[in-house]
């Protein structure tokens, strides 16, 4: 995949909800590096909702990573701050207490959100791009679930929706996936009006079991690219980076398998997805289990989602070289 200018305007446009940690912050660079040099899908809204830390955070992280990347054309909209139902207490400061690695970023220069709402937001746009429009959920689905809710035919005029949330099996899992366990009741929501040509589920048991990259390639060979989103990324994940053996991070492997499917004009697309399965999904919403999901492996008519199953990691770590290093080769 060799870079190119943006040259035409691609017609196909993509909306990141997001919880703004340093993983959403690598996810959104890189969607923004992929329009830019390989004439991806244009980034037109960004919008936010707890999880990694407080949407008032979010809020202000999305305005610094626009700034870092240099689009604060970008905009922002503001979503929700608490899930549908119960809003679990469980984040443990992964990122840091601000979601960006407690670097104590001046907060000038910032271009702040948009009066709209997120999920008017996602309507109206859903409307305006109607089959060219791609919604990813690399945080909690509260935004989403809410759109559904208000407007049932929110999915249907989707391209797609990409949803990185959950597990595959239970046993090997036995806890709750973050993300699905921030709002239990949005998730489900989202798996009633499911159909597998509209919705692809994203589950992190499969990032870790696929896309698990050793550190030493994440500090000495990624982290060692000398550009302003790479070093503001270093910073961003210097809280969590040694909390781990390994370096697995589920957004922008989300975000990857999105624009896996949106070929390039010149029919040139990322090619490390190997395997996608057609499920019934669900999660569980009472008892001791809350928050676990539930798979059953079925033929694509009796199934609600397409699960993204099993990845190639040298041809994802090639991707991800080639995008966040673009910028170098076309200096």
């Amino acid at each position: 995949m060799a870079a190119a200018g943006s040259g035409t305007e691609n017609e196909n446009k993509i909306i990141i909800d997001n919880d703004a940690g340093a993983d959403d912050a690598l996810a959104i660079f890189m969607t923004l590096l992929y329009e830019k040099y390989y004439g991806g899908p244009q980034l037109i809204a960004l919008t936010t909702g707890n999880g990694n830390t407080i949407e008032d955070n979010v809020n202000i992280n999305n305005q610094k990573i626009l700034k870092t990347a240099k689009r604060q054309d970008v905009p922002i909209y503001r979503g929700s701050n608490s899930s549908l139902v119960i809003t679990p207490i469980i984040t443990d400061n992964y990122f840091g207490e601000d979601g960006l690695g407690d670097n104590d970023e001046p907060l000038t220069g910032l271009v702040p959100a948009q009066t709209q709402s997120a999920v008017e937001t996602l309507l109206e746009l859903s409307k305006k791009h109607e089959g060219k429009l791609t919604v990813i959920t690399i945080g909690a689905l509260t935004n989403v679930a809410l759109a559904i809710k208000l407007d049932p035919k929110f999915l249907q005029r989707l391209s797609h929706l990409y949803v990185g949330a959950g597990h595959v099996e239970s046993d090997r899992h036995p806890e709750a996936e973050f993300n699905a366990h921030i709002d239990v009741e949005a998730y489900h929501i989202i798996t009633q009006y499911a159909t597998p040509d509209k919705v692809t589920v994203v589950p992190f048991s499969q990032i870790y079991a696929y896309l698990n990259i050793d550190m030493d390639w994440r500090e000495n060979v990624f982290g060692k690219i000398n550009t302003d989103v790479i070093n503001a990324f270093n910073i961003y994940e210097r809280v969590s980076l040694h909390k781990e053996e390994s370096w697995v991070m589920l957004d922008p492997a989300v975000i990857a398998i999105a624009l896996s499917n949106i070929p390039l004009e010149d029919g040139r697309e990322p090619d490390f997805v190997m395997d996608y399965k057609f499920s019934r999904n669900d999660i569980i919403l009472c008892g001791e289990k809350r928050g676990i999901n539930i798979n059953s492996f079925v033929e694509k008519e009796n199934a609600n989602v397409r699960l993204a199953y099993s990845f190639d990691l040298e041809k994802y770590k090639t991707f991800l070289m080639e995008v966040f290093t673009a910028e170098l080769k076309c200096s």
